[in-house]
């Protein structure tokens, strides 16, 4: 199959709303929408203001309160977050509770300067407060 390159001129009108922008040319309407989506996966919505820190930290709490003791894993704290943020992503989730515990032997490649945890053997955490 052969394949021969060509252009035609074309002219149209582009409507810009608040909200969608119209491309019309001659019979041909195309209609964009110019509001963000956040797509299940894509991007963590999180409230304004709040970072993963933050829901890190009011995960563990929870977690610590329903079970009684202080005591708990990552992935532990990871399901329960998902409950109330289905979007967050399991890798930066991890990688930050690793940020939040100094004494983590990879904490090196983290580092974030929060205290929140403390390892208390392999793959087993404790809160600070």
């Amino acid at each position: 199959m052969k394949e021969i390159p060509f252009s035609i001129p074309v002219s149209g009108v582009v409507r810009i709303d608040e909200d969608q922008a119209i491309i019309i040319v001659h019979e041909a309407k195309t209609i964009i929408s110019l509001r963000p989506e956040t797509l299940s996966g894509k991007g963590t919505p999180l409230e304004p203001g709040k970072t993963m820190y933050d829901v890190i930290l009011e995960t563990a709490r929870e977690v610590v309160q329903s079970k009684g003791f202080n005591r708990f894993t990552a992935p532990e704290l990871y399901r329960k977050a998902l409950e109330k943020y289905p979007g967050l992503n399991r890798g930066s989730f991890m990688s930050r509770v690793i940020a939040c515990t100094p004494d983590h032997s990879s904490y090196k490649h983290y580092v974030s300067n929060r205290d929140y945890f403390s390892r208390i053997g392999s793959g087993f955490y404790q809160l600070n407060d």
